[in-house]
């Protein structure tokens, strides 16, 4: 597996948790057995593979990148409110629908800093045979991405077909499950945050630089929030800085970072200058409230720049 193939196709093919997120502005978080009066509702579609989607789009419709979002939803009007954003967003979606299940649903807290703690109720999930299901359009991608939101036999299905087909695979490990570990390896590219490195390399958050160069994984990056990301390629571990923004909203930040990775990868950029560039974009969506809203667009980066 090489950069040849990541540069050569212009479709990402994403598989996740897709459902409706309620965000609720506070000034703090709770303390036990507290109640708090929120300033702000707002309620968007969401989920980790479902925002990554939207900022690969935004940032690669320009150049001609094809997303496919592969989901499960319930019958119900959440379900149907996540196919219409994917729609509007110009987003491919096969999106599987269960009866007798409800759509995905997450409550979203965010405090006076824009630090976020999120509760999810996973509802209808991918399975293994969805999955197979989409083996055509898996085998034309340049990059699928996964996270383990969904279910291990799907997860595990979508890294079998990938590799059948000589597709590089990303994979961002939120949240972190042991589960994961085995399938680790197959990865082209490996997208854990701080917290979730330290699980994967099983150190300490202050030993994952000198856990990654001793790690098996060729390419990591890890992603530190205003502190940029550590980027190892081939060996090589490079310090990428974030620009200093006025940060309103973390949520989403990791998710746009996936995203837009993987969208300048499909457009050429070698993996530590499409990183920079998404570090980039992460820092831009945490300057706006909610998620998808601050998924930013192309010209946002460039008029940015």
């Amino acid at each position: 597996m090489n950069d040849r193939k990541v540069k050569n196709r212009k479709t990402l093919v994403i598989a996740g948790l897709c459902g409706q997120s309620v965000f609720l502005s506070v000034p703090h978080f709770h303390a036990p057995g507290e109640t708090l009066h929120a300033s702000e509702l707002f309620s968007e579609p969401g989920g980790k593979g479902y925002n990554q989607a939207v900022a690969a789009r935004r940032i690669g419709a320009e150049a001609g990148l094809e997303v496919v979002f592969a989901g499960a939803v319930g019958r119900d009007t959440d379900g149907d409110l996540c196919e219409a954003r994917l729609i509007e967003e110009g987003i491919v979606p096969r999106l599987f629908r269960h009866p007798g299940e409800r759509t995905a649903y997450a409550s979203i807290l965010t405090d006076s800093a824009g630090e976020n703690r999120v509760t999810v109720f996973p509802g209808a999930r991918l399975t293994a045979s969805e999955l197979r299901g989409l083996e055509a359009q898996i085998a034309r991608a340049g990059i699928v991405l996964l996270t383990p939101e969904i279910p291990e036999d799907a997860f595990a299905e979508a890294v079998s077909i990938a590799r059948a087909h000589g597709v590089p695979s990303i994979f961002n490990p939120a949240p972190f499950f042991s589960w994961v570990t085995p399938y680790l390896s197959a990865a082209w590219c490996l997208t854990p945050n701080r917290s979730e490195a330290a699980a994967m390399l099983g150190c300490k958050e202050e030993e994952i630089p000198d856990a990654l160069t001793k790690s098996p994984y060729p390419r990591v990056i890890v992603t530190m929030g205003g502190e940029g990301a550590l980027c190892l390629n081939g060996g090589r571990l490079t310090k990428i800085p974030a620009p200093v923004v006025d940060v309103k909203d973390t949520t989403g930040a990791g998710d746009c970072f996936n995203g837009a990775l993987a969208a300048f990868l499909l457009e050429g950029d070698d993996l530590e200058s499409a990183a920079r560039k998404a570090v980039f974009a992460a820092s831009l969506s945490a300057g706006h409230p909610h998620a998808l809203d601050g998924m930013p667009y192309r010209s946002e980066l460039d008029d940015e720049r």
